[in-house]
């Protein structure tokens, strides 16, 4: 894994957000990525799984989505990518500020397990 690799798929998830594309998301992830929105939160196991989470988080409950990539880190190994992100949203009638930083391990360009550490502040 490189720092190229995670900005260009990081690209397409920001536009995934940013037109609330359900497809285009899961074109970033293996058919059986895993996607840990949160650390707390249950997994979302496969495209399936992704796509029924993204379809009512993102899709349906969130609105006016502006998403701005950080900087991109891979680790020493190569094994792990870090990608830093800023999102200005409004869900369910509440505009929010989201920070986060997303721990990744991609196989051929897509990510294979996608781990999320993010706080809002609602404005």
């Amino acid at each position: 894994m490189n720092i190229k690799q995670i900005k260009k798929v990081m690209l397409k998830y920001k536009l995934a957000w940013e037109n609330q594309n359900t497809n285009l998301v899961l074109e970033c992830f293996t058919k059986n990525g895993v996607y840990q929105e949160s650390p707390l939160a249950k997994p979302y196991f496969g495209h399936k799984e992704i796509k029924r989470f993204w379809d009512k988080v993102v899709v349906k409950e969130t609105k006016n989505i502006k998403f701005t990539l950080g900087k991109c880190y891979v680790s020493s190994d190569k094994h792990t990518g870090f990608a830093e992100w800023v999102c200005e949203n409004t869900q369910k009638k509440k505009k929010c500020h989201m920070m986060g930083i997303m721990v990744l391990k991609m196989r051929k360009n897509k990510i294979y397990y996608l781990n999320e550490y993010w706080k809002t502040k609602y404005l």
